[in-house]
């Protein structure tokens, strides 16, 4: 179907079909409508139209869907656009900085996006690029606005509790991409000399590295009394291997987690977690990207950090005589 044949059909000029499909304003909204119609109806809409979405629309790329830490911010974030009459796209790089340029050049260039939210932003952005961007959880530079989680704060208050209760046994839990974390635990137990914690990274993932971790644990160093987790999914692997064992939490090993994920507080002991405020955090990264979509030509760059709250439940306590 040309722009010929639909002009024929619609009984207007090649002219005024072309005028249509850009939303050129000297053609009437019954004349368009009647195009359209015609056009949807022969398939090659899509092929013509050349006008904007009537609603903004704002892409989220995070690195992955899988992980309840992940999927707690981009559905903040799904909530805080749509909530403002947006559209909401969302993509997946696979924490692979390629991918992640990809898709930025994607929703940019090709379907030129009103806004973006990268989580993890490792990529630099172009210089021809216009549409407003902001980071989460990483601070590129440039004219990209920044919201970021206390991390270090989140081992750091984790680790206090556990050291004020008498723990001096203490094992951190992760697995290959928490190795921010395991830094932030090292460095925080050589500064208050905690010469007995211990680092074990697994080569699985979610509870499977709480499994593993605990099995590697028990066999290499019997005299740990404490285990901080660099995320809940870990600590409920954890959790379950030590019972299976015919040990109890926290009884004989208290359990802690970072994330404060929505089953934390139902697990059998309920998990004490450093809770990472992902609404405050989506809510004020909305809030950045909002004032560019109003102003486009506002460029101050903000970089905020969200502090991390620590929520006491049932899975820690004072190490057993």
């Amino acid at each position: 179907m040309t722009m010929r044949d639909l002009a024929k059909l619609a009984n207007v000029s090649v002219s005024t079909v072309s005028k249509a499909f850009r939303e050129a304003d000297d053609v009437s909204p019954q004349t368009r409508e009647q195009i359209f119609a015609l056009a949807r109806e022969h398939g090659c809409f899509g092929k013509y139209y050349k006008g904007r979405y009537h609603k903004k629309v704002v892409a989220i790329i995070c690195p992955e869907l899988l992980s309840d830490y992940y999927s707690r911010f981009t559905e903040g974030l799904r909530e805080q656009i749509e909530k403002s009459g947006c559209m909401c796209l969302m993509s997946s790089d696979n924490f692979s900085k390629e991918k992640q340029e990809e898709l930025i050049d994607y929703y940019v260039s090709h379907l030129q996006v009103d806004g973006l939210f990268v989580l993890n932003m490792k990529a630099s952005l172009k210089k021809a690029y216009d549409k407003p961007v902001v980071s989460l959880f990483s601070d590129p530079g440039g004219n990209v606005d920044s919201v970021s989680v206390d991390t270090a704060g989140a081992v750091r208050s984790a680790l206090q509790l556990l050291i004020r209760l008498g723990h001096r046994h203490i094992a951190f839990l992760g697995e290959p991409l928490t190795g921010r974390k395991a830094e932030e635990f090292q460095q925080s137990v050589r500064e208050w000399d905690i010469p007995d914690a211990v680092v074990l990274e697994s080569p699985h993932r979610f509870e499977k590295a709480g499994e593993d971790g605990v099995r590697r644990l028990l066999s290499g160093y019997p005299k740990t009394t404490a285990i901080l987790c660099a995320y809940d999914n870990i600590a409920y692997g954890a959790i379950r291997a030590l019972q299976e064992t015919g040990l109890e939490v926290p009884r004989d090993m208290s359990v802690v987690g970072i994330d404060n994920n929505s089953t934390s507080g139902y697990m059998k002991p309920e998990l004490t977690a450093v809770d990472m405020n992902p609404r405050e955090v989506c809510q004020i990264a909305w809030e950045l990207l909002n004032r560019k979509l109003e102003n486009k030509g506002f460029r101050a760059r903000q970089t905020v950090t969200i502090k991390p709250e620590l929520i006491l439940r049932e899975s820690h306590s004072a190490p057993r005589e």
